[in-house]
Parts: structure tokens; C-alpha cells; sequence
């Protein structure tokens, strides 16, 4: 039997309530089997992270009681090197040929798709689920930044 996979990366750095909050509401929709929390190995920005061990760690505690279709995943570290959306998709798509996939995406990090490495292809490869961000948005209006910040002060 195929299954439906939301796929739903990030830096996690930290992981917060705008994202169990998506994970959430991509669980819960008909045509999703699982949503696999995706954090990344190597930010393609080059962004200041937290070790990848951390922050999956945090992901798998953060995540745990959303129910059993959301699992938190290691594929980024097992592909090592700088975490291509790309390269994982085609890579997930290898390991898994009879797997349908969906990619998860912030309004945020879809306005910078320009910068993204091959996005028309991966437009190709998935279909997307872009959820909005802002003070009009059902997602709670928070950034992993914002909390590095406080957490600064």
C-alpha cells in the first residue's frame, strides 16, 4: 500500500508553536498518512544552528504527543552535506517509489524560493502545502529567531 507523506523541514533551532501547530493541522487532513518532521543536517543559508543531535532530540520530545502520524526523522543526517530540499526529496522518492510526498512549507520560506536551489524542480517532484504566516494567519505568530533572541536577554 502507498502511503501519503507530508514532509516538513526546517532548522528547528528551536522547534515551536507555530510548528506543532502546522504539523497539527497537516496530520489531520484527509490524504495525509504521516507528517515526518524533517530537521536539517546542514542549513543551505549557512544559518547559526544549534548541533544536529540537539535539535532532533528537542524535535522528538516537542513532537511526541501530536499522535503516531507524526514521526521526527533522521534522513538529513544520513545524507550528510548541506541539506538540499531537492536532494532529499529525490532521495525519499528512491528509498520509497510507491510513497506519495508533499512538501510542507511556511509562507515565509516560500517567499524565498527564489533562493532555493532547483525549486521549480522540486514543484516537479511534490506538491506543496504552504501555510501563511503573520498576525492574519490560524498559526501562531512566533519565530525560532524571536526565541533565540529572548532566550539571549
Amino acid at each position: 500500500m502507498s502511503k501519503r507523506i507530508a514532509l516538513f523541514g526546517g532548522s528547528f533551532n528551536p522547534p515551536h508553536e507555530g510548528h506543532r501547530e502546522i504539523a497539527r493541522r497537516v496530520a489531520g487532513r484527509k490524504g495525509i498518512d504521516e507528517v515526518w518532521i524533517l530537521p536539517v543536517y546542514r542549513h543551505p543559508f549557512r544559518k547559526k544552528m544549534a548541533p544536529f543531535s540537539e535539535r532532533f532530540r528537542t524535535c522528538k520530545k516537542f513532537f511526541k504527543d501530536l499522535g503516531s502520524k507524526i514521526k521526527v526523522k533522521d534522513f538529513e543526517r544520513r545524507l550528510g552535506g548541506t541539506s538540499w530540499t531537492i536532494r532529499l526529496i529525490r532521495a525519499l522518492k528512491g528509498k520509497y517509489p510507491t510513497y506519495s510526498f508533499r512538501l510542507v512549507l511556511g509562507g515565509d520560506a516560500y517567499r524565498q524560493r527564489r533562493i532555493w536551489k532547483n525549486f521549480r524542480k522540486i514543484q516537479k517532484e511534490v506538491d506543496l502545502i504552504i501555510f501563511p504566516r503573520g498576525p492574519r494567519s490560524p498559526i501562531p505568530d512566533i519565530s525560532s529567531t524571536e526565541i533565540r533572541r529572548r532566550l539571549k536577554k
